[in-house]
């Protein structure tokens, strides 16, 4: 019954753990490194011919790995702490604290949409298309705007 499935889920939760919370951060921080890497290289060999590197891009790849570690490293501290600690879930300040590491999750899906418009102009203009797109003067059909400000026929 209930006792055995909270046996197995104790003995399972350090891999669910993992799972869910050290492997995303772990292939963040493992994509980023080479990330870095890369742009690096490409700035020393535009630096040889005289061009320009792309300096946006690591701007934007740095920014979006530092949020995520920052906005990550609460909840995992967390949890990890809670392995170690009797905590009390019924209210408190252990409560709270959980909220605000889950809230702090958050920051790292919303903060993307920030910092792709603040460092990339693409997504900028990208942006301007689809809200232009739907301003009331585009609801209209192709015929319809053929047709505006004609009369019909009687």
């Amino acid at each position: 019954g209930y006792l055995n499935r909270s046996k197995i889920l104790k003995m399972i939760s350090p891999i669910l753990f993992i799972i869910y919370t050290l492997a995303p951060t772990i292939v963040v921080v493992s994509a980023t490194i080479p990330t870095l890497k890369y742009l690096a290289a490409a700035r020393k060999s535009a630096e040889r011919v005289k061009g320009s590197v792309p300096w946006r891009g690591a701007l934007t790849v740095t920014v979006t790995a530092v949020v995520n570690i920052i906005s990550t490293l609460p909840h995992i501290t967390y949890r990890v702490a809670g392995k170690f600690a009797e905590h009390d879930c019924s209210g408190g300040l252990d409560t709270k604290i959980c909220r605000i590491t889950a809230y702090m999750l958050l920051i790292n899906t919303i903060s993307n949409f920030y910092i792709y418009t603040l460092t990339i102009k693409s997504f900028r203009r990208f942006l301007l298309r689809k809200v232009l797109s739907v301003t009331p003067g585009s609801w209209l059909t192709s015929r319809d705007r053929d047709t505006e400000g004609r009369q019909s026929p009687k």
